[in-house]
């Protein structure tokens, strides 16, 4: 040591001293600075692996979402062929009620009646009801056509 002193001024064992302070600052600092770069890239990593499992929680809630809107569409496919059966069955019964007035009561029909009448046969084909009615419908189709202010009977 006292060699060192005897080798050296007093100012360049200063500036040694310094030199050797910002070198080891130096090196602190970038022990600091690799510390936060693996720190990050750890948070990072579980950052992404959080996303990934949101991200999969999400596509479960979507596919569950799905697979209920399936199901509701599947009943409710089922409630639309029961309404359009009984549509068709109330239709029939209608149609039938007024063929029997009109063909074999009055024996002759109006226009409005007959107008009426079509338009429910027509709904009852979209439907896809059967031919039985379409006989029913001929008859009255072949009927005299009366006025509707003809009185009917009761």
């Amino acid at each position: 040591m006292l060699q060192l002193l005897e080798t050296f001024s007093p100012s360049q064992l200063i500036i040694f001293i310094i030199l050797l302070a910002i070198a080891f600052k130096e090196v602190v600092t970038f022990v600091l600075w690799l510390k936060d770069l693996i720190t990050k890239r750890d948070t990072t990593k579980e950052t992404e692996v959080e996303e990934r499992k949101k991200n999969i929680e999400r596509l479960d809630n979507v596919e569950n979402t799905v697979n209920k809107l399936k199901e509701d569409f599947g009943e409710v496919k089922e409630d639309v062929k029961l309404l359009i059966a009984s549509d068709k069955d109330d239709i029939k019964a209608d149609l039938t009620k007024d063929h029997h007035y009109f063909c074999y009561r009055l024996k002759w029909i109006d226009d409005y009646s007959l107008d009426c009448m079509e338009r429910r046969y027509e709904h009852y084909r979209d439907e896809k009801g059967n031919s039985f009615i379409e006989q029913l419908m001929n008859e009255v189709r072949a009927l005299p056509k009366k006025p509707a202010d003809t009185p009917r009977e009761v």
